[in-house]
């Protein structure tokens, strides 16, 4: 059965069961003209948006709907996550292909769903319109304290250079994806494409290190050297990583020894791990580890802000310093 086949309003129907939870701060949700919240609990209102286009961003022959339901939730989710804030609602526009099967977008919206349920997000609304490729828009609003708001202009030197977990799972796990023959050949396959379909949000995270007192902090969408480039120019500061301290995820190796790259190159420039990158003072340090450990969370130092005037360098195993290149996924 196609979309063509039920219309719009049967399909949005079906939608409506499958993404509706409670929650006491909805007053109207799917079914009215908009969708009716009450308003934030917390000082300041943030606002996210994310657009997923066939072709650009996702092939359909390559990702699960369910994955790719789940994935357009969760990049919203870790921008909230970014700012130190808790992610609230979402609203959902979406153009199919009238062929499209119902079944492909029920499971859509259970993967949307999942990522929704998981990290206490409510399904409030959307659209649904007519095209010949799938684009799906996703906007979703967060809360922050004032005090906790983290922004990547406020990096200061003296400040280390932090991550959270381990990097380049993502962009190993596209090359599993893109060339499959290799995928028996690699230990950790399924955690590596585990990790480019269905991403983390570190949304505890941020919020410990907004508490903490962070200076500056970014979600690692486009690549480690490109995040920490968007600090420097925000911050309007200079930096210098350290390209052994760089943490890589188990099985990185393995991909890159078969492709002729470098599993440095992923981890720094692959993008898409939608880990943190965050500056705190070299004061805090011991204490962010620790606060961090305990909740189950890994972090690692990886570098240091500098005056602007020495700019962005990198210092590799042989301690050559050389500049940054600015590596990473942009849409143009």
């Amino acid at each position: 059965m196609r979309v063509k086949d039920i219309g719009e309003f049967a399909l949005i129907e079906r939608i409506a069961r499958i993404v509706e939870k409670a929650d006491e701060r909805v007053i109207l949700t799917i079914g009215d003209d908009t969708a009716v919240v009450r308003k934030p609990v917390l000082d300041f209102a943030l606002l996210t948006t994310d657009l997923l286009v066939e072709d650009v961003h996702f092939t359909l022959g390559s990702i699960h709907p369910r994955q790719l339901g789940y994935k357009s939730i969760a990049v919203n989710i870790s921008d909230i996550a970014a700012m130190g804030g808790v992610p609230g609602y979402v609203v959902i526009s979406l153009a199919l292909n009238p062929e499209t099967g119902v079944t492909f977008v029920e499971d859509l919206y259970h993967g949307m769903a999942e990522a929704a349920h998981a990290y206490g997000v409510g399904i409030v609304g959307g659209d649904v319109t007519k095209s010949d490729k799938l684009i799906i828009n996703v906007a979703m609003t967060g809360e922050v304290e004032e005090e906790r708001l983290a922004r990547r202009s406020n990096a200061r030197v003296g400040d280390i250079i932090m991550v959270t977990g381990e990097l380049g799972a993502s962009a190993a796990g596209l090359r599993l994806v893109l060339h499959p023959g290799l995928e028996p050949k690699v230990k950790a396959a399924a955690s590596l494409k585990r990790a480019h379909f269905e991403p983390k949000p570190q949304v505890q995270a941020g919020r410990i290190l907004a508490a903490l007192g962070v200076h500056a902090m970014e979600d690692i969408s486009d690549g480690l050297a490109s995040e920490i480039g968007h600090i420097c120019d925000a911050s309007e500061v200079g930096a210098r990583l350290y390209l052994p301290k760089v943490p890589i995820a188990d099985g990185v190796d393995d991909v890159t020894a078969l492709t002729g790259e470098r599993a440095i190159d992923l981890a720094v420039s692959g993008g898409e791990d939608y880990e943190l990158a965050f500056t705190l003072p070299a004061s805090l340090r011991a204490l962010a580890i620790q606060t961090l450990e305990d909740a189950g969370i890994k972090i690692t130092a990886v570098g240091e802000i500098l005056d602007a005037s020495h700019g962005i360098t990198v210092v590799d195993w042989d301690g050559r310093e050389t500049p940054l290149g600015r590596v990473g996924y942009t849409h143009f």
